[in-house]
Parts: structure tokens; C-alpha cells; sequence
């Protein structure tokens, strides 16, 4: 039986970790032991025991770098590496996956010298290191996004194998030097279909009896429905979407038609509750805390926007596909091989509240082209 040891830095609830959480309890269990070492006790933690998988902590372990935390925790994922001994360490994560890989690297020589003179099996785990989004396409200043390059190479350096789950990243990936393209594999997402609510009762959920209240409440008499589902977090450009709904509330030709559902929770999530009650936006803005599930209620919208700065290839947008909805998305890693532009979306450019503005506007005057697009948004979904 071959032992698996799957790491991720957080344990909340986005993509990554619904990625992991999917391959942990999907392999067989009769072929594989497996467990899953992460940071934190949120919803994948709790998700992953309640699912009968072994977790195991990493104390000190967050996406925020310092430089005592990260020592220690490499202390932590040393030792959780020599404990474990598996066959098969799949990082995920751009930062557990530069500390993952560099670890097993160097402790996997350190076994080969300690067991010299000894009838002791070699040790060599194959290292699989799989890509969210490449790090060094967030924004930052050119010596900072260096180091972030050089640390993302090293670490696909010291990996066995790559797997890349957009295009877009997998072109990247082949430009870089030293390393040969038979170690990186393009291995898009797939999905399980969702059980989507009907628009009627998706819509319902968000009304003032809803459980648990949430901030604002969906207007029967409201006509046009724009959400998402995304974790407040920088990458998410949430900012950007607060800002570019302000300026539609100013135009005397949207401001009474539509309201924005934004469904999801996170890091920022007070600091975007505070810049909404700011600029006076309870009414056209519903923030409604994190849901499980939330992909069921997508048919309560009429427009999906997800305005990120850095995407791999995002669950949410794949499965508001399937619900049949137009996108409207920036136009950044992955979202671009999901969404073609003019033909089931419309991809924008990031950290542009403007064009947000302006897009939205188009479609919420444009009945037949949400139509168009949302038909081939379900038609695209059935190909990818």
C-alpha cells in the first residue's frame, strides 16, 4: 500500500483545498494510505475528518510570510516528513509547495547519508507539486516578483512532476529554463455537475428569513441579479467590483435595476463590509458570509462576474457555466481558457472598475446577449 501525504497552507475553503479535499477521499483506500498536512483548523480540516482522512497540523503555518514562522513550520514539515516516510508528497499551494519540495529534496539526501553501513530501505518520495496560479503573476514590484519567480522555479526544479490545470500557466511553465517539459502536465479541472436550486428558490435563500441573516437582502421588485462566489482575499479583486457598482449606482440608467450578491468569506471580508457601509451601498450589495455549497444557489443570478487579479482555473466559474449564466471575468490565468470572449463572457482587464462599470451596464440593457452568452456558456461547459 503506497502512503500519500498531501500539503496545502490554509484550510479554509476555496479552490485549492476543494482540490485536495477531492483527491483525498476519492483514492481508493484499499491502494493507499492517505493524509493531508495543512495549516489551520477550518472547513477542509473539518471536511477532510469528517470524511474519515487523517489530517495532520503544520503549527505557525499561514500565507502571510514571516520569517520565525516559517522557520518553525519547516521545522514542523521536516519532522511530519520524516515521521510519515510516503511514497508520494503532492504540495499544493505556492508556498507550501517551495518548502515542501526543498525539504523532501533535502532530506531525502540526508537519509541517503544516515543510512550508509545499514541494510535500511533508500527513501525517495516522488514529489508532485500541482499549480493554483503561478505566484509571480500577482503584482509587485520587479525585484520583489523576481525572488517570487525564482522561488517558483526552484521549486518545479526540485519537483518530480508539475500538474498544471490551465493553459495558461502551462505555457508559462514550458518557457522556463532548465527544466525539461516532460515534467509538467496539463491536467485541467474536471466537476461534479451541481444540484442547482431553481432561480425561484435560489433567489428565496437570500431573503430577510434567510439562515443566517446576512447584510442586505435581495428586492422582489429588484430586475437583475450580479454575483459571485469568492474568497475576500486581494487576489479576488473585490475592491474593484465594490467600486465599479458605486459608479453604477450613480447612473440614473441602472442604479433602480439590479443588486449585487456577493457570496463567500475571508481575510478582508470586514474590510469589505466596512468600504460597502462606506459608500452607502447596503442596498445594492449583499454580503452573505461564507455558505457551504454555494454553487446551488447560482441560478439566483443573471450575471456572474469574478473579477480576480490571479487565477489557476477557478471551480465557481465552471460550474456558473453549467448553471447557464453569462461571465463576466478578468482577464487573467485560467479565466481565459474558460471564457471566449463576446461569445459566452466578456473578459476585462483587472483592477479596472471602470470597465466593470461599463460591461455590467451593457449587459443589464442587453437582455439577448445575456441570453447568447449564457447558452454558450452551458454549450462551453459540456467541451472543457
Amino acid at each position: 500500500m503506497k502512503k500519500v501525504l498531501f500539503v496545502i497552507t490554509k484550510s479554509n475553503w476555496g479552490g485549492a483545498q476543494r482540490y485536495v479535499y477531492d483527491l483525498a477521499v476519492s483514492l481508493p483506500k484499499e491502494e493507499y494510505e492517505i493524509a493531508v498536512a495543512l495549516g489551520g483548523t477550518g472547513v477542509l480540516a473539518v471536511k477532510l475528518k469528517e470524511a474519515g482522512v487523517r489530517v495532520v497540523g503544520i503549527p505557525h503555518l499561514e500565507r502571510d510570510i514571516s520569517f520565525i514562522k516559517e522557520l518553525l513550520s519547516t521545522l514542523y514539515l521536516w519532522k511530519i516528513f520524516q515521521n510519515e516516510k510516503p511514497d508520494i508528497i503532492h504540495l499544493n499551494s505556492s508556498k507550501i509547495g517551495g518548502l515542501g519540495a526543498l525539504v523532501a529534496y533535502i532530506l531525502t539526501l540526508w537519509d541517503n547519508w544516515d543510512r550508509k553501513g545499514t541494510a535500511r530501505a533508500m527513501w525517495k518520495p516522488k514529489v508532485i507539486f500541482t499549480v493554483h496560479g503561478w505566484a509571480f503573476n500577482e503584482r509587485r514590484n520587479f525585484i520583489y516578483q523576481g525572488i517570487i519567480y525564482f522561488l517558483q522555479w526552484l521549486t518545479a526544479f526540485l519537483s518530480d512532476n508539475i500538474v498544471i490545470i490551465s493553459r495558461h500557466d502551462y505555457r508559462q511553465a514550458v518557457e522556463m529554463p532548465l527544466i525539461g517539459n516532460e515534467k509538467f502536465i496539463l491536467l485541467p479541472l474536471g466537476i461534479k455537475m451541481p444540484e442547482f436550486l431553481p432561480q425561484e428558490a435560489a433567489r428565496e435563500f437570500f431573503q430577510p428569513k434567510a439562515d443566517p441573516p446576512m447584510a442586505g437582502k435581495i428586492e422582489r421588485k429588484t430586475k437583475i441579479i450580479i454575483g459571485t462566489i469568492a474568497e475576500f482575499t486581494k487576489n479576488k479583486g473585490l475592491e474593484y467590483l465594490i467600486d465599479g457598482i458605486e459608479k453604477m449606482k450613480k447612473d440614473e440608467n441602472t442604479k433602480l435595476s439590479f443588486q449585487t450578491v456577493i457570496i463567500g468569506g475571508g481575510e478582508d471580508f470586514e474590510k469589505i463590509k466596512k468600504d460597502v457601509a462606506d459608500k452607502k451601498l447596503e442596498n445594492k450589495i449583499i454580503l452573505t458570509g461564507f455558505i457551504m455549497d454555494a454553487s446551488k444557489y447560482l441560478k439566483a443570478f443573471d450575471i456572474f462576474i469574478l473579477p480576480s487579479l490571479k487565477e489557476g482555473l477557478p471551480y465557481v466559474v465552471l460550474e456558473a457555466m453549467n448553471a447557464g449564466l453569462p461571465i463576466v471575468a478578468s482577464s487573467v490565468g485560467g479565466l481565459t481558457d474558460l471564457i471566449e470572449n463576446e461569445k459566452n463572457g466578456i473578459l476585462i482587464p483587472p483592477k479596472n472598475a471602470g470597465e466593470i462599470t461599463e460591461v455590467l451596464g451593457e449587459l443589464i440593457h442587453h437582455p439577448a446577449k445575456r441570453k447568447k452568452y449564457g447558452e454558450h456558456s452551458l454549450e462551453l461547459a459540456t467541451q472543457k
